[in-house]
């Protein structure tokens, strides 16, 4: 990663051409997951934001971007290591992708690219029989968790000096969740060509443009994010750099994996695989409308949020308030705060005790996460008693059990 300060991204990173507005969001948080309370981080703590879409190959990207920040923010202010067996929705998509694609066969060496706690990568490991297993992860605290799973761990971001850490070339190589994050594809792809085994497989997953602009969901559109990939976009960045898309699926969440091989010829032309245009154009209306519902919907009402992350934070500027409560099935976020605002996260019991005393108010619980089928089961075992909805404010299933 290079910190270069912020600078305007006037054309697509992806291929050079030019870009038409996508979608503003003014006032969006900074600092996406909790900190220690008495943290203390300088302002400012909301930015507004810009995305641009290509006009060729249907990329979106932030027209600026500050890559000092997004930096500090990866390297201290990203994800609440979560005990085993907690927030696994998406690696168990994963896993089953994998399976599928038959990519799970003998290995001799693996590496992910931001590995955060490793959990995936020792799966993989366990999995392939494979002998090694480099992890590069930025992140102090989930590099030490990793460290402690036996994974051979970098504690600093992968680019074009990866050789200099990984011994021997590589047969497979994933980075979830981490090419939108990527600020300089050429020393990315200067990495990985440089560690990877002639016949190595490598996957990438990422939020599916494609899929979130047909949902006309904003999830993946926060500062974090500087790119969101839709297929034509993701397949065209990969072969000019030398991998050809072979195959992808998008899961039942909005997010692309797809599986790339080596190719002989760099060609920088769009990619034929997922070569259809999506359609974006309706996108900034529907998010208006959407702040404008939800709004109305929750003025005045007594709100618990269940989930302290990205999600929550950008509800929040969704609908102008904290919540009245702010809880999490992860232990290791209560007593947490969110940089710029009030609410201190508190454990489900104590939440869920103090809303069933204000069942009067007629309190709405708030899935503010991407793992609502890993919270409905705890929400009916804790006994919440008022109404439960998603992030587009649709009820949910009557968390109370039926009978009869």
């Amino acid at each position: 990663m290079s910190a270069a300060g912020t600078r305007s991204v006037p054309r697509c990173p992806v291929c050079g051409s030019s870009g038409r507005p996508l979608l503003n969001l003014s006032a969006q948080p900074i600092y996406q997951h909790p900190v220690p309370e008495g943290t203390a981080v300088p302002p400012p703590h909301a930015v507004d934001l810009s995305w641009a879409a290509c006009v060729k190959c249907a990329h979106g990207w932030q027209i600026e971007i500050d890559g000092g920040l997004l930096e500090t923010i990866y390297r201290s202010h990203y994800y609440t290591p979560a005990p085993g067996g907690m927030a696994v929705t998406f690696r168990n998509e994963f896993m089953a992708t994998m399976e599928r694609f038959g990519l799970l066969g003998p290995r001799r060496r693996l590496l992910e690219i931001g590995a955060s706690d490793g959990d995936v990568l020792a799966e993989l490991q366990q999995r392939t029989n494979a002998l090694e297993a480099y992890a590069f992860e930025p992140n102090e605290e989930n590099a030490a968790i990793a460290v402690r799973r036996g994974l051979t761990v970098q504690p600093r971001f992968f680019g074009r000096d990866a050789a200099a850490y990984v011994e021997e070339p590589v047969d497979f190589i994933c980075a979830r969740h981490v090419i939108e994050h990527v600020l300089e594809f050429d020393d990315f792809f200067q990495g990985l060509n440089a560690v990877t085994a002639e016949n190595a497989d490598l996957v990438l997953e990422t939020p599916s443009l494609d899929e979130h602009a047909r949902r006309c969901s904003i999830a993946p559109f926060h500062i974090e994010h500087i790119h969101v990939f839709s297929q034509r976009s993701l397949a065209t960045l990969a072969l000019r750099h030398g991998w050809k898309m072979q195959r992808s699926e998008v899961t039942s969440d909005g997010n692309l994996i797809a599986v790339f091989a080596k190719n002989d010829v760099l060609q920088s032309g769009a990619e034929t695989i997922g070569a259809r245009m999506p359609e974006f154009s309706d996108l900034q209306a529907a998010v208006t409308s959407r702040h404008d519902r939800l709004r109305a919907l929750f003025a005045d009402r007594y709100i618990v949020f269940w989930g302290a992350g990205s999600a929550g934070v950008s509800m929040v500027s969704t609908i102008g308030r904290e919540p009245d409560m702010w809880t999490d099935g992860n232990p290791n976020k209560v007593g947490k705060v969110f940089v710029g605002l009030q609410s201190k996260i508190a454990s489900p019991e104590i939440v869920f005790q103090e809303a069933n005393r204000r069942i009067a108010d007629k309190p709405i619980l708030l899935i503010t996460s991407s793992f609502l089928s890993e919270i409905l089961p705890r929400v009916r075992q804790l006994g919440w008693n008022g109404k439960v909805m998603d992030l587009d404010g649709n009820p949910v299933i009557d968390p109370r059990p039926q009978h009869g």
